[in-house]
């Protein structure tokens, strides 16, 4: 038998040694991310904010809840619950889980109005309030959304209302503020930017796109200086390294239409490098596959 050289067993020794430090780490990294990520999703569940409380005595308790938000339609997708007070309720009604009117109220949530008929419960409802912002600045842009809520009654009287705002759709922070400034109509505000992971994602797909194209930039630039012969392979390569750049860019998170200032500094000056890239490949297989010219001796007589 032959005897393990032992030089070539402490190298071996030493890679599964590495390779078990690196596992732990990746391991340990995404523990940690997954405790962070679950502390942060059980604070914004507990996260709301409430009008404050007023001379007058809200009747109706309007509830609502961001579930998403949708940049280039213009507008959040809310749902929202309501709570009567008890002299508004049905008789014998107190228990159910979607409260009733003794009398038809009509609800008014941003550009949505809903009626309820007397003695039908007060079922949960999904509107969409306008968000305004310029999404150009993306992944650092900020919006944001003014909600009002009124209450009317059969008559045609107003009744008070206090407003309860609460929801953190995935990929945004909101910070909400709520006010009712007569004491009747509740006017909500909603301030709306990406958070840090969306943030963080789309400058690191940024910093690829860079590299990828200053590295082709540098091995252009190493076959011109060494005098290498450029082979098909690397045309074909950087061709596709050009045409993929916009794939690239879109796995950005939620990333609006080409044309934000994101592909102003990005996106358009690394297509034009790969191009310029490919274009010198091209001059020289061209300047390579023509002809030398031949020198002929002058015919004597």
């Amino acid at each position: 038998m032959t005897a393990t050289n032992p030089t070539l067993r402490k190298k071996y020794i030493c890679y599964g040694v590495a390779a078990l430090v690196f596992l732990a780490t990746i391991i340990s990294c995404l523990t940690a991310v997954a405790v962070v990520a679950r502390k942060k999703s059980e604070g914004k569940s507990d996260y709301y904010v409430e009008s404050p409380a007023t001379s007058v005595t809200p009747k109706i308790a309007v509830l609502v809840n961001t579930e998403s938000v949708d940049v280039m339609g213009g507008h959040m997708r809310c749902l929202c619950s309501f709570q009567l007070a008890d002299d508004l309720i049905a008789p014998g009604t107190q228990e159910k889980l979607y409260p009733e009117p003794k009398s038809a109220i009509t609800v008014t949530i941003g550009p949505k109005q809903v009626s309820f008929k007397a003695n039908q419960p007060m079922l949960w409802q999904s509107v969409n309030i306008p968000v305004f912002g310029d999404f150009n600045f993306y992944p650092f842009d900020t919006l944001e959304s003014i909600i009002t809520v009124s209450a009317t009654a059969a008559d045609n009287t107003t009744l008070p209302v206090s407003l309860i705002l609460t929801g953190i759709p995935n990929g945004y922070n909101v910070v909400y503020a709520a006010d009712t400034p007569d004491g009747f109509e509740a006017v909500g505000r909603a301030d709306i930017g990406r958070n840090v992971t969306v943030r963080a994602f789309a400058t690191l797909i940024m910093i690829i796109m860079w590299f990828l194209a200053l590295a082709s930039v540098m091995f252009a630039a190493g076959l011109q200086f060494y005098g290498k012969k450029v082979e098909p392979p690397f045309v074909a390569f950087t061709i596709a390294l050009l045409f993929a750049m916009p794939g690239i860019r879109n796995t950005m998170p939620s990333a609006p239409p080409i044309g934000c200032l994101a592909d102003q500094m990005v996106l358009v000056w690394v297509m034009v490098i790969l191009a310029l890239c490919v274009l010198h490949y091209f001059i020289r297989l061209i300047i390579n596959i023509m002809p030398e010219k031949t020198a002929y001796a002058p015919v004597q007589a």
